[in-house]
């Protein structure tokens, strides 16, 4: 396949996978009572589209030219952080980030174990992802009250 073919596809995913941890973010605020504010769809679609770029084509370059430093991701997930925290630099704090990169790493990786039929660890990271949501829930509801 040609190499611009893999990265838009690559984007393509980074995008979808962001917007959709963004749409759970926002549920998953609602559900505790938190309040996150997103900017109108157009503007948090430019955003996650530059974040995505990013993320693409820091995957498409590890994965084309240096398969075993996958640890180097670990930056463009800062430089997306980054992003996010300057765009919603008054309302959002440190942990709305973090769950943000947190939802799109569990979509990330269920994504990948139910493409590759790895149908059991998929379904345990949900769980476990589920677990530690509801445990983050009712501190930040206790904190609240």
């Amino acid at each position: 396949m040609h190499a611009l073919l893999h990265l838009l596809i690559f984007w393509a995913l980074a995008f979808a996978s962001l917007f959709l941890a963004l749409v759970l973010l926002n549920i998953y605020s609602q559900v505790i009572n938190s309040d996150l504010e997103l900017r109108n769809v157009r503007q948090e679609s430019i955003i996650a589209g530059l974040a995505s770029l990013i993320e693409a084509v820091s995957v498409w370059l590890v994965a084309t030219y240096a398969p075993g430093a996958v640890r180097a991701l670990i930056i463009p997930a800062l430089i997306v952080a980054f992003i996010y925290k300057v765009a919603h630099l008054e309302n959002w704090g440190r942990f709305e980030i973090f769950l943000l990169l947190a939802f799109q790493a569990v979509i990330a990786a269920c994504g990948a174990m139910l493409y590759f039929r790895h149908i059991q660890p998929a379904f345990m990271i949900v769980g476990i992802f589920t677990v530690f949501l509801v445990i983050y829930g009712f501190v930040i509801k206790s904190l609240g009250d």
